[in-house]
């Protein structure tokens, strides 16, 4: 396996409390795979942004319906981030790196190599920045195969 970093990051803008965004299409590719290494939403005023709203964000498989949450037991889901703001500023406090407080959970095992989408659930409408990280990897056939089965929703016991 040959490991490269890639980075995906920008903007996304939720209506009704509910954004979704498709990061990675399906190129046909099964051999060629990433593995998310890093997961980051933030908004994109952290001072005196709008106090009480609370965000949870999905990394998933398929795209995850508007009235679904974070769940561990959707094996689409593989990546989940959430924080809330009050008072003009994110609670908890930002450390000096601005990200250790935050909540943040990735499923180890796991490997894209088709779609990736993220899911914003708030309780106000806003603009937020995410940036994923992810290692590129090569795939064998039974590799690629696997990660097929488990991304639509299968259980594999190994």
């Amino acid at each position: 396996m040959s490991l490269q970093t890639r980075t995906l990051r920008g903007q996304i803008t939720s209506v009704g409390g509910k954004a979704d965004k498709q990061l990675i299409l399906n190129d046909q590719l099964i051999n060629m795979g990433f593995r998310v290494t890093g997961f980051f939403v933030w908004p994109i005023r952290i001072f005196g942004a709008v106090p009480g709203v609370d965000v949870n964000a999905i990394l998933s498989f398929a795209r995850i319906p508007s009235n679904d949450q974070m769940n561990a037991n959707d094996n689409r889901q593989i990546g989940w981030t959430w924080f809330s703001q009050s008072g003009g500023t994110l609670l908890p406090q930002p450390t000096s790196d601005g990200f250790s407080t935050y909540q943040r959970l990735l499923d180890p095992d796991h490997i894209i190599n088709r779609d990736l989408f993220l899911s914003l659930r708030l309780t106000t409408d806003d603009t937020y920045n995410y940036m994923v990280v992810l290692e590129r990897r090569t795939l064998s056939d039974a590799e690629a195969i696997v990660t097929i089965i488990k991304e639509n929703s299968q259980s594999l016991e190994l």
